[in-house]
C-alpha cells in the first residue's frame, strides 16, 4: 500500500471528540494505530506557538467543527467564528510545513471545499494537499486508508513531497551521523578551514551539507502509475509557471544581502544579469573596510524577445533557441519573459547601487551554461570567410 510507505513519521489529530467512546474519529484513530503510526491528539486548536513547532510531521487530520454544540442548536455568528479560526490554523500551518491536511467532518463536505476555494487555501478537492471527506464515509477498518490511497494517486504533488521526504531524512541521518562518527567537532574544523581560505564561512558550511545530503540520496523510484496518469490537461501558462519556478527565483524569496552569479536586475528599460562567481560576491576579507554594499557586480545587459521573435528562433525539434556564440536566452523568467542577454559589453556596477533594482535570481544549471558559454566568447577565435564557391 502507497500509504503505508510514504506516511513515515508523527501525525497530529484535533478532534473535540477524541475521547468519546464509540465516536466515529474514535474509529479513525482505531485505523491509525493498526498501522502503528504515532500520533499526537488535541482537542481543540493548537496555538500559535505549538504551530510554530510542526515542521517535520507527517499528516495532520482535524475536525472542521470543532463544538459539542449541535449544529442545528449553534447561533450562526459562532458557527463563522469557528470556520475563522480554521481558516487561520490552516494559513498558519501552511506557513510552517506543508503536509497533507485532512479534514474530517460529519458536515456537507462540499461546503466546506466552496469555502477554502473562497479562501484561497485549494484549487479543487481532488488534487490539492488538502483532503475533504465526510466522517462517515470513513468508518470501517481500513475506510481510511483506501480513501488516502485513492487521493494520494489523484496528487502527484503530496505523493512527490512524501517520497523525496522520505529519502531526504534518511541521507540527513546518514550524514551527520557519519561525520559525528569522524569527530564530533567536525563543523568547528571546517569553519575554520573556510576562515583561512578568506570565504564566507556560513555560505560554505550550508553549501557542503547539501551537496553531502544530496550525494547520499539514493536514486528516485517515482511511480509512472502516478505521475503519468490522465487527468485533467495543463493550459500552456500554467505549463510555463511549472517551468519558469525550476529556472528562476523570484526576489521576494532572497535574502536581502545575498548575492549570486544569476542575479536579474532591471534598470533603464534594460536587463541585467551578474555572472561574476559566487566566491567573488561577497567583501573581499583583505580589505576589513569593505561592506556587502561595496561588492562589485560583473553584469550582461538583456531586452525583451517578442513574441513573433520566439516563434521564429525556438527550435522545436531540440526544445530550446537557435542562438548566437555571443548571446543567451533565458526563458520561462520574470512572468513568462524571454530575455535576450547579449556579451557584447561588460557593465561593473556596485551591490548598493542596484540591490532595489532586483528581480530575482536565474537558477543553476541554467546561469552556469550562461557562464560557461561567456568564458568561451571571451576566449573565440575568428576564421576568414571563405571566398564565393560554387557547389
Amino acid at each position: 500500500m502507497i500509504v503505508e510507505k510514504i506516511f513515515k513519521g508523527i501525525g497530529i489529530i484535533v478532534d473535540d471528540e477524541i475521547d468519546v467512546e464509540k465516536s466515529i474519529i474514535q474509529n479513525i484513530i482505531e485505523q491509525i494505530r493498526e498501522k502503528e503510526i504515532p500520533y499526537i491528539p488535541y482537542k481543540s486548536l493548537p496555538s500559535d506557538g505549538v504551530i510554530d513547532h510542526f515542521r517535520n510531521i507527517s499528516f495532520i487530520l482535524l475536525d472542521w467543527r470543532l463544538s459539542p454544540i449541535p449544529d442545528t442548536k449553534l447561533p450562526q455568528g459562532l458557527n463563522e467564528l469557528l470556520i475563522k479560526e480554521n481558516i487561520s490554523f490552516l494559513k498558519k500551518i501552511k506557513k510552517s510545513c506543508f503536509c497533507p491536511i485532512f479534514i474530517f467532518s460529519n458536515e456537507d463536505h462540499e461546503q466546506i471545499i466552496t469555502r477554502l476555494v473562497t479562501e484561497g487555501l485549494i484549487k479543487d478537492n481532488d488534487n490539492n494537499h488538502i483532503f475533504v471527506r465526510s466522517k462517515s464515509e470513513l468508518k470501517g477498518k481500513t475506510k481510511l486508508f483506501k480513501a488516502l490511497e485513492n487521493w494520494i494517486k489523484n496528487n502527484p504533488s503530496v505523493y512527490v513531497l512524501k517520497e523525496w521526504e522520505r529519502e531526504y531524512f534518511d541521507a540527513k541521518n546518514k550524514l551527520f551521523s557519519e561525520f559525528h562518527e569522524m569527530n564530533p567537532n567536525w563543523p568547528k574544523i571546517l569553519w575554520k578551514t573556510f576562515i583561512s581560505d578568506h570565504s564566507n564561512e556560513s555560505m560554505e558550511l550550508g553549501e557542503l551539507i547539501s551537496r553531502n545530503i544530496h550525494t547520499r540520496m539514493t536514486p528516485f523510484e517515482f511511480s509512472g502509475k502516478i505521475l503519468n496518469k490522465k487527468g485533467k490537461k495543463s493550459n500552456q501558462s500554467e505549463i510555463l509557471k511549472v517551468i519558469e519556478g525550476g529556472r528562476y527565483l523570484k526576489n521576494e524569496f532572497l535574502n536581502s544581502n545575498d548575492i549570486a552569479p544569476g542575479d536579474i536586475f532591471y534598470f533603464n528599460s534594460e536587463y541585467y544579469i551578474n555572472i561574476r562567481a559566487a566566491c567573488d560576491c561577497i567583501p573581499d576579507r583583505n580589505k576589513p573596510e569593505e561592506k556587502i554594499d561595496d561588492v562589485q557586480l560583473y553584469l550582461l545587459r538583456g531586452g525583451k524577445i517578442g513574441n513573433q521573435r520566439m516563434k521564429k528562433d525556438f527550435l522545436k525539434k531540440f526544445g530550446h533557441f537557435s542562438e548566437l556564440d555571443s548571446q543567451f536566452i533565458a526563458y520561462p523568467i520574470y512572468e513568462n519573459k524571454g530575455i535576450d542577454f547579449r556579451f557584447k559589453r561588460l557593465y561593473q556596477m556596485e551591490w548598493k547601487v542596484i540591490k532595489e533594482k532586483r528581480l530575482g535570481r536565474l537558477l543553476p544549471p541554467y546561469i552556469n551554461k550562461l557562464q560557461q558559454k561567456y568564458s568561451s566568447y571571451l576566449q573565440r577565435q575568428g576564421l576568414p570567410r571563405l571566398p564565393n564557391l560554387r557547389f
